[in-house]
């Protein structure tokens, strides 16, 4: 309280000082010291509890017998409008400041071939103004009240999100709103807009990250619209079939009220917020929806290839191997995650690790992880190194998955238990606001399917897991012999170790 009195001092000196600019400078300058001082209380919290996260402090978090953590959900209203628009409802009053989140099922896995990326072009055109608010107008609005809002694309939904202080939550609302009902796509800015992606796209394309999402994408979801966000090359040639029209034309098929689920937490008054809402959204017309379910093999491939990516100036080489892999809901899930952590996701206390960074030194860092998806997903191992060892990492990386698998080197109750206290300890600070946790209650409950607790459930199945549970779930969903490999680097220097021993592989000049 003494802080705000203080900045209302100095906002009075400063509008005393600018007094010919009227009240709006001074609205605007105590939006800003009062969004100033958030931030300062959130980084003052979280430079406390700071520290440097160290292989040292790794070990310490995961000793002993950490208590299973219980994640309490508070209170919400949750609301379905007459046109299916589902609205949770949280207060929280820790600091002035209110916080929207939403989720739009569908993304990127709605996408045609002929118009791949279009997810991107649409969401960066409604990103940039509405009907109502020319680019500059929506610039200036944001500014004024100190919101911050976007759209952001994923494989099966998209998500958007804002903030602004509590004073501001009517703007933020009508914002959103107007957001998600009025996107313009024949604005004047649609041309630059397509320059842009075209220019980034160019760019893009060279870097070796990009190069190795890209041919591994490929590679595990072929022509699935999964691999359509991370093919540059087909992007660049479906750019020019991107009109207004089209753009108009996949909108509608997605983003209407009764495919929309939108949280609101933070100082509000929840009757007046469900007002407002609904003012802003209850005239909406429900629409049709035609949603694609495209096909994808989520049993791991039989066969397994290696893929040499040339970019001559690479001094490093860039590794992602893996297989296509399991759907959301998969089974094993939990089990599965943590016999990862032991074999190669367990950053610094992974078998991988020890073997190739700590023993061998022949990398800085390496994991292995999963990626799920509605229709299919992923399970990969990632490293860099240096090119004339990336054959020896190949072998080595599949070394160690057949010494779990064929139970020559066995996963331990002392490296379950190593992980399970792990989690214990650091699994509540993902969920230290009261907007983490509704984010999460909507995800699992409208998004996933799962219940509203589904933190807690997760919590206590991986509490229970044995050591045969886990080593099994490696035992049937590894595949090392299935590896398919994507290298990115110089391949003067990759391909002769590959010769030399009569691997099979196939070089690529992007």
């Amino acid at each position: 309280m003494y802080c705000l009195v203080k900045i209302r001092r100095i906002i009075d000196i400063l509008y005393i000082c600018n007094k010919g600019k009227g009240e709006l400078m001074k609205n605007k300058l105590l939006r800003y010291f009062s969004l100033a001082l958030v931030v300062l209380i959130v980084t003052s919290a979280t430079a406390v509890a700071k520290v440097e996260f160290s292989p040292e402090l790794y070990k310490n978090l995961s000793q002993g017998k950490n208590k299973a953590p219980y994640i309490k959900t508070p209170d919400f209203k949750r609301i379905e409008l007459d046109n299916k628009l589902v609205i949770y409802l949280m207060e929280d009053d820790s600091l002035p400041t209110v916080e929207i989140t939403g989720y739009i099922p569908g993304g990127r896995s709605q996408e045609e071939k002929k118009l791949a990326g279009i997810s991107d072009f649409m969401l960066r055109m409604m990103n940039t103004g509405t009907q109502n608010f020319s680019q500059q107008e929506l610039t200036r609005y944001k500014e004024l009240r100190g919101i911050d809002f976007g759209f952001t694309s994923k494989n099966d939904y998209y998500k958007f999100s804002g903030t602004a202080l509590s004073t501001d939550t009517e703007s933020l609302i009508s914002l959103v709103a107007d957001s998600l009902r009025n996107p313009d796509f024949e604005a004047d800015y649609y041309s630059r807009v397509k320059q842009e992606l075209a220019r980034t796209l160019a760019q893009v394309k060279t870097q070796q990250d990009s190069l190795v999402n890209m041919y591994f994408d490929k590679m595990t979801y072929q022509n699935h619209p999964y691999s359509f966000a991370s093919n540059y090359s087909l992007r660049q040639q479906a750019l020019s079939n991107i009109t207004p029209n089209q753009l108009s034309k996949f909108y509608q098929q997605q983003i209407v009220p009764n495919n929309i689920v939108l949280g609101v937490v933070g100082d509000i008054d929840v009757n007046r917020v469900e007002k407002l809402l609904k003012e802003n959204f209850a005239s909406w017309q429900e629409g049709e929806l035609n949603f694609k379910h495209p096909k994808l093999d989520d049993k791991p491939s039989k066969q397994s290839q290696i893929i040499v990516v040339h970019k001559p100036d690479a001094t490093q080489a860039k590794i992602r191997m893996g297989y296509n892999f399991f759907s959301t809901g998969f089974e094993e899930e939990v089990a599965f995650k943590m016999a990862n952590r032991v074999y190669g996701g367990g950053s610094f206390s992974s078998r991988l690790m020890n073997n190739l960074r700590s023993d061998k030194g022949y990398v800085y860092s390496i994991n292995s992880q999963v990626s799920y998806n509605r229709y299919g997903g992923q399970y990969y191992i990632n490293t860099e190194v240096k090119p004339n060892k990336a054959n020896q990492v190949l072998e080595e990386i599949r070394t160690e998955m057949l010494a779990i698998k064929r139970g020559k080197q066995k996963i331990t109750s002392k490296e379950l238990e190593h992980y399970i206290n792990l989690y214990n300890a650091l699994l509540p600070k993902s969920y230290q606001t009261k907007f983490d946790i509704l984010d999460q209650v909507i995800y699992n409950s409208e998004i996933r399917g799962r219940k509203v607790a589904y933190v807690n459930q997760f919590i206590t199945d991986y509490n229970q897991l044995t050591t045969q549970q886990v080593q099994q779930a490696f035992v049937n969903y590894t595949f090392p012999n299935r590896l398919s490999t994507v290298i990115v680097g110089n391949k003067e220097d990759i391909v002769p170790q590959f010769k030399s021993k009569n691997i099979d592989f196939k070089v690529i000049n992007p």
